[in-house]
């Protein structure tokens, strides 16, 4: 089973991120292609009081979300990952709170594969020294994946799942 985690875009920690409008773009872009393919989307908001609720414009597309005050968001959602096997993740900080998460999930055996476009940090040397780190861990690019989930042009799924892409 597949399952998309969001880690973290929330209303006051977005803004300050490099790329920050190309963040969310790709990121509602690739939360419509899950949608669209019916696999399930959770979420994690790190101190809502201080940083803030999961960004409006995503909030539409969770299925579920999780308080968090650790950086990793494994123990607040490892409950919810029964049956999944394949964990991809979009979100911020890449050498915090992403980083620190998909080191428990490869650690705990699932597949996780972090989507390039919908990755960030502040500074963008952390994201590349975040990636450099993360050995056992998949970067793609957004395309890349939604035509590995979508496997043929025959599937139902295909024309939506183009126009998005395009």
């Amino acid at each position: 089973m597949n399952l998309v985690l969001v880690i973290d875009i929330q209303e006051r920690l977005t803004p300050v991120m490099s790329d920050a409008e190309e963040l969310v773009a790709n990121s509602l872009k690739f939360l419509q292609i899950a949608k669209e393919l019916g696999i399930k989307i959770i979420a994690t908001e790190q101190y809502t009081k201080g940083l803030g609720e999961t960004l409006k414009s995503l909030d539409s597309f969770i299925d579920e979300k999780f308080q968090k005050m650790e950086f990793s968001a494994y123990s607040a959602i490892k409950d919810e990952l029964k049956g999944a096997q394949n964990i991809y993740i979009i979100g911020i900080e890449a050498h915090i709170c992403v980083y620190q998460t998909a080191l428990d999930l490869i650690k705990n055996g699932y597949n996780v594969t972090l989507i390039d476009e919908c990755i960030s940090s502040r500074d963008p040397k952390n994201k590349a020294l975040a990636y450099a780190n993360l050995k056992d861990v998949k970067v793609k690019p957004l395309e890349m994946v939604a035509f590995e989930l979508l496997q043929t042009a025959q599937h139902p799924s295909f024309k939506a799942i183009s126009k998005l892409i395009k």
